[in-house]
């Protein structure tokens, strides 16, 4: 305003040409901030867009401490996304098997609902709390557990049930995987999450970390704020093991790999379970497709306060 008052027509002219000239010079972002394209008071990002920047790549390896080993394999948002992500990684041993599909994987869910679950469930959604509306309509235990049936791909993610802490455990257990998560929904201090199987955790002698046998095979998995979730590989390997990951990103998780004992390494529950042990698992209801837990089989601890995948886009 100061050189409008004072300057002669000329300088004005010979500023305006010089501001054009360093316009086209400056750094992109430069420009783009001297000639928004909306107006100073726009709306933040698209929770969607965000969501998207997350889970790439270089988004991922960036949570991973910039390791070049880290690469994601990106899964269907289908609100199967957690199941499809299992189904991929075991299939890396032997190749795909009919019982680590998704339609089995629920049923193995299903079959383990108590109705200690089913009462919690619904008290959960009484009280309104995210991620428990599927409940809407569900009036007894029986109707949960077909609901869990339900395939995202089949009837749209809105009308399946997402997996959610309950069900990662079962599916951990089951097939004898520790579950390495990245959670975005929470700050960064609290976002390794770790399912690791029944009896594979040991107390480290140092007292900071559990220590897991070397061989233990895993999942690495990355969850976006809006819950959907892709499969991260190491090496280029869906399924490691503890062993295949260096000690920093071991402690990401509060874990360490044991050394070994000069008898060798321990396998046993490290390997994807049988398909005639899954028969055993289910009963005889495999083949009908009803839902019955093999007798005398404990039930999987109860879910969480908050489920993990039925609050957002998947």
């Amino acid at each position: 305003r100061a050189l409008a008052l004072t300057a002669s027509p000329p300088t004005l002219r010979r500023a305006a040409h010089l501001a054009g000239r360093l316009a086209l010079f400056a750094p992109r972002s430069l420009s783009a901030l001297s000639m928004p394209r909306k107006a100073a008071g726009a709306q933040p990002a698209r929770e969607g867009t965000l969501d998207m920047l997350s889970a790439r790549s270089s988004a991922v390896r960036a949570r991973l401490g910039n390791d070049s080993n880290v690469s994601v394999d990106y899964i269907e948002a289908c609100g199967d996304c957690f199941y499809l992500a299992i189904e991929s990684a075991l299939s890396e041993i032997c190749g795909w098997q009919p019982y680590y599909a998704v339609a089995m994987q629920r049923q193995l869910v299903a079959s383990q609902i108590t109705d200690e679950t089913y009462q919690l469930y619904q008290l959960l959604h009484a009280q309104r709390a995210e991620g428990f509306a599927f409940m809407q309509g569900v009036d007894s235990l029986e109707a949960l557990r077909r609901r869990v049936l339900v395939r995202g791909k089949q009837h749209r993610p809105h009308k399946c049930v997402w997996a959610d802490g309950f069900a990662m455990e079962v599916i951990a257990n089951h097939f004898g995987v520790l579950l390495l998560v990245i959670d975005e929904r929470v700050q960064e201090s609290q976002m390794f999450t770790r399912i690791a199987p029944r009896g594979a955790c040991a107390p480290s002698s140092s007292g900071e970390a559990s220590e897991l046998d070397p061989s233990q095979s895993l999942v690495l998995l990355h969850s976006s704020s809006r819950e959907h979730m892709n499969l991260i590989m190491y090496n280029g390997k869906k399924l490691p093991q503890l062993g295949d990951l260096p000690a920093k990103l071991q402690r990401l998780w509060g874990i360490s790999a044991a050394r070994r004992s000069a008898g060798g390494s321990h396998t046993d529950g490290c390997a994807p379970l049988a398909h005639q042990d899954f028969q055993r698992f289910l009963g005889d209801g495999v083949a009908c497709g009803a839902i019955r837990p093999r007798p005398g089989m404990a039930p999987a601890a109860p879910p969480p306060q908050r489920a993990a995948e039925n609050s957002g886009a998947n």
